[in-house]
């Protein structure tokens, strides 16, 4: 089991903020029951990461994330992040998700592809949520 670095009242506010300084909508309200779902599903995993010392939320809007290899700084990504994923056909969602990962980070594609997977996880999260809302 992971050691617990921060707890998880302090985790739910670092989400919060995250939201607030990411634009990202967390108001569930007048969301259908399969958006809940997944929305509160990304939610615990980039909860449980702050829980671990893994990710954490800067005052600058960037994210500090530990990949287990090494500590990523991930930035709200810009114009050219979006247009890393037209290099992909429709049905390369997972490139294209690495792409834009890359374009947040400055880190190649297959910095993500040869990640663990457990610790991929948030981040795949944080996109999901800042592409959703």
């Amino acid at each position: 089991m992971s050691k617990t670095i921060v707890d998880r009242e302090t985790a739910k506010v670092e989400f919060d903020r995250l939201c607030e300084l990411w634009e990202i909508d967390n108001d569930m309200a007048g969301m259908d029951e399969e958006d809940k779902a997944a929305f509160e599903g990304n939610k615990a995993k980039i909860i449980n990461a702050v829980i671990r010392g893994r990710l954490a939320v800067n005052d600058d809007a960037t994210l500090s994330y530990d990949t287990g290899e090494e500590n990523i700084t991930i930035a709200i990504p810009k114009g050219a992040a979006y247009m890393e994923m037209d290099r992909y056909k429709d049905r390369e969602g997972v490139h294209k998700t690495y792409a834009v990962l890359g374009g947040m980070t400055g880190k190649s594609p297959s910095f993500f592809a040869n990640m663990d997977g457990r610790r991929l996880k948030p981040l795949m999260s944080i996109i999901a949520l800042f592409l959703g809302g």
